[in-house]
């Protein structure tokens, strides 16, 4: 009797190519390196660069069907690999966010970032909410409690939307172990609050008495405010930054309690409204993308 042996790497990869819309690299392959970046511990067997859940959803099944395990790697973030025969679906350009303004839901990608949302809701006069820091669901920087739904692709390849008549929503909020891989999810949106920020400058020359005056000011800040302060490029002053929900008067407030603690004038001060998006884009901020539990 003749018994067939495990699939090669090489009728894999044909496999996988021949059911996607997306790349395959190998090891053999020059960009397999770029392809694989930002994964330590053991070279995967093949990189699946996706192109939509469709290529995400065949290539487990395809993994699962050939004795392989898979590992999601999402953009911005480093992925472990601790076996080998292991498939590696890069999910990056599952980017996608779409917002539905009558409902206040936006249905966001893996791949997506926090920006991609914001800016996306921002027309809507819609934001999104943020967890506390250091609180995950699923990867997802998002308030858990506003979640409605994830899109989730099973051990067998099978797309499933698990919402919260299903036992597994509450494990993927908590952040626990998911029944195969999150792909997206939908979330509540909120109106967007009035954001308004002030810029006050100082001279360096200032910096104990500003410094020891901001720490004692700050404490006593209001939930719905943050503050930072920071040298400018130029070393040559001090600029003091808050915002804060609410309307100029509340900050006109908070920076005249400030000027009192302080005991020094600024050199300039603005003040003006703005949104969470612009505030983001403004800050640099990197992408908050949700990680993939196998």
């Amino acid at each position: 009797m003749i018994t067939a042996g495990p699939l090669s790497t090489t009728d894999l990869a044909a496999a996988v190519r021949a059911s996607i819309r997306g790349d395959v690299v190998t090891a053999e392959e020059p960009s397999f390196a770029a392809a694989a970046f930002g994964v330590a511990g053991i070279a995967p067997e093949l990189v699946v660069v996706a192109a939509d859940v469709t290529d995400v959803a065949r290539a487990v099944a395809l993994a699962g069907r050939s004795g392989r395990r898979v590992v999601a790697q999402i953009t911005g973030r480093r992925t472990a690999v601790t076996a080998e025969r292991t498939i590696l679906v890069v999910t990056r350009l599952l980017a996608s966010v779409r917002v539905d303004g009558d409902r206040r839901t936006a249905t966001v990608g893996i791949g997506a970032s926090w920006r991609q949302v914001l800016d996306a809701a921002e027309p809507f006069g819609l934001t999104a909410l943020s967890a506390a820091a250091g609180s995950r669901t699923s990867g997802f920087v998002f308030a858990a409690d506003r979640i409605r739904s994830f899109e989730v692709v099973s051990a067998t390849g099978d797309r499933r939307l698990v919402g919260p008549d299903n036992p597994d929503f509450f494990a993927l909020r908590q952040g626990r172990t998911a029944p195969g891989l999150v792909v997206a999810m939908t979330l509540d949106l909120v109106v967007h609050p009035a954001l308004t920020v002030a810029e006050l400058s100082f001279a360096v020359a200032d910096a104990p008495r500003v410094l020891d005056g901001w720490r004692r000011w700050s404490t006593g800040l209001p939930r719905t405010a943050v503050t930072g302060l920071a040298a400018a490029p130029a070393g040559d002053t001090l600029v003091l930054r808050l915002a804060s929900l609410g309307d100029r008067d509340r900050v006109r407030s908070l920076l005249a309690s400030l000027r009192t603690t302080i005991g020094v004038a600024p050199l300039a001060e603005s003040v003006g409204s703005t949104t969470v998006a612009q505030v983001v884009r403004a800050a640099g901020t990197g992408p908050a993308r949700p990680a993939l539990a196998a």
